[in-house]
């Protein structure tokens, strides 16, 4: 596979020094877009509702290769598709802001607060390249870093806007301390929340003994992207089960064939968030939703190394174990 290379150059001769410091803050920046590109990857896949631990961020660290001279190459290590497909939506991100008319409304809060933030990476990177360009791509295919649209990507970069559409999970629960107000949460925080005129009141405690929901209306939040309030709820839904199609963890992932299905719970008693795969008999019990996920695919990659990647012979309940783990990946695992 042919490493991704970075290359700043002078505007006006190619063939000049590049003096370190705009060198080093080209990459810094590089950095800031792969780290919010690879946090945005693992909430869509891991369904979090809160910041990103630092150990799985750190999975998005560039290793640079010097050897090819001026240029700058960021490599991956062994089977990381996690850090390469962050690599790759960088270039995708790269070449939008290059292109006229690409720079389109997000649909939802967590798309609106992650297009804003890599627009503001985007703009970033232009300012810190005053007089220099911008290579990059795989191998020695580098394409010229242009920023055709600088409007419409300030314009996504300067929205102060901290309500949008969209949804969150948590579950509903009584304030104790202030009459007829209800309070959504995760586990981390409760949060304020209300219904839309088409929400009957007798169908919120209802909403309070379902367990985890799927809350959708308006969602506000703070000026790091936390959920403060969740506004004009028109649906709360009930979720069964959740499917994770590719287990993260902060050493290693695993694009799946076949998703891994769990059944998500909440123990209002302990206070406890539960998820359990009964196939493969993991059952975690965690403080909040992003803990008790996290925990899940810790478990399952213990569970992948300890059975489908053992030379060892298994027989009954671990053998229908190890067959289902290799059913879930490619062959060529």
């Amino acid at each position: 596979m042919q490493p991704f290379n970075f290359k700043v150059v002078p505007i006006d001769d190619e063939n000049s020094h590049v003096p370190v410091s705009v060198a080093g803050q080209t990459m810094v920046d590089v950095q800031k877009l792969i780290t919010d590109i690879g946090s945005m990857m693992v909430r869509q896949e891991l369904r979090l509702q809160n910041a990103i631990p630092e150990p799985l961020l750190r999975r998005f660290s560039l290793s640079m290769d010097m050897s090819a001279g001026k240029d700058v190459g960021a490599v991956t290590e062994g089977e990381d598709t996690l850090m390469l497909d962050a690599l790759n939506g960088l270039m995708r991100e790269l070449d939008i802001a290059n292109m006229p008319d690409t720079w389109s409304e997000p649909g939802n809060h967590r798309e609106a607060l992650a297009r804003r933030t890599l627009a503001q990476d985007i703009l970033a990177l232009a300012d810190h390249l005053d007089g220099y360009d911008f290579r990059y791509g795989s191998g020695d295919d580098l394409k010229r870093f242009r920023l055709t649209r600088r409007d419409a990507v300030e314009n996504i970069a300067k929205d102060q806007s901290q309500s949008f559409q969209g949804a969150v999970i948590g579950t509903i629960s009584r304030d104790q301390v202030r009459k007829n107000r209800w309070l959504i949460s995760n586990g981390k925080d409760s949060v304020p929340i209300t219904f839309a005129s088409n929400i009957s009141s007798t169908d919120i405690p209802l909403f309070a003994e379902a367990g985890p929901l799927i809350a959708s209306g308006t969602v506000v939040t703070d000026d790091i992207g936390e959920v403060k309030e969740v506004r004009a709820v028109v649906g709360c839904y009930s979720f069964p089960t959740v499917k994770f199609h590719r287990m993260i963890t902060a050493n290693r992932d695993l694009v799946l064939l076949n998703p891994v299905e769990a059944s998500p719970g909440y123990n209002a008693k302990k206070g406890l968030w539960t998820l359990d795969c009964e196939a493969l008999g993991i059952s975690e019990s965690k403080p909040s939703w992003d803990e008790c996920v996290i925990a899940f695919h810790e478990y399952f990659m213990f569970l992948f190394e300890t059975y489908a990647e053992s030379d060892d012979e298994f027989d009954g309940e671990e053998k229908e174990i190890r067959d289902l783990l290799l059913s879930m990946v490619p062959v060529t695992v």
